[in-house]
């Protein structure tokens, strides 16, 4: 597989699914609507801005996998920018084949050619296959809380 998969950094015209990718999440669709136009201006709009990058995996000419990735420039303690990786997914039949390890190593490199003091992420402590992936790539686990709005 890893012969035709592609790695980029994400076109507007890899969006076209990306909707239905994002409800595809460890236990089944999550139900999420996404306004289609909404998210193609957004998309535009922080394109624009060099501290959001969206990343795509691309097999056959289709997009099976995304990722959001934010770099927060820190002005306080080491000032290197730390990277933020959000929604992380991969299509269900393309799971297990090495596309989400292809896309984190490619989020890596970026956070590496920006010197980036280091990466996070977030995951739900119930899926246990993304933490034991995450585990596997040398992440290591701490707490984080959040708060809706």
């Amino acid at each position: 597989m890893e012969s035709n998969l592609i790695i980029r950094f994400s076109e507007a015209k890899d969006l076209k699914n990306l909707p239905w990718l994002f409800r595809q999440y460890y236990n089944g669709d999550n139900g999420i609507e996404t306004d289609y136009n909404k998210m193609i201006n957004k998309f535009q709009e922080l394109s624009e801005n060099k501290d959001y990058k969206f990343v795509s995996a691309i097999y056959s000419n289709k997009v099976v996998g995304f990722c959001s990735v934010v770099v927060n420039q820190d002005i306080l303690d080491k000032q290197r920018p730390l990277v933020f990786l959000w929604h992380l997914r991969v299509a269900p039949k393309f799971r297990n084949k090495g596309i989400g390890k292809a896309i984190m190593d490619f989020v890596e490199e970026f956070a590496k050619s920006i010197n980036a003091d280091y990466t996070l992420l977030s995951c739900d402590t119930n899926n246990e296959n993304a933490c034991k992936f995450y585990d596997n790539l040398g992440y290591s686990r701490a707490v984080s809380f959040y708060k809706y709005m």
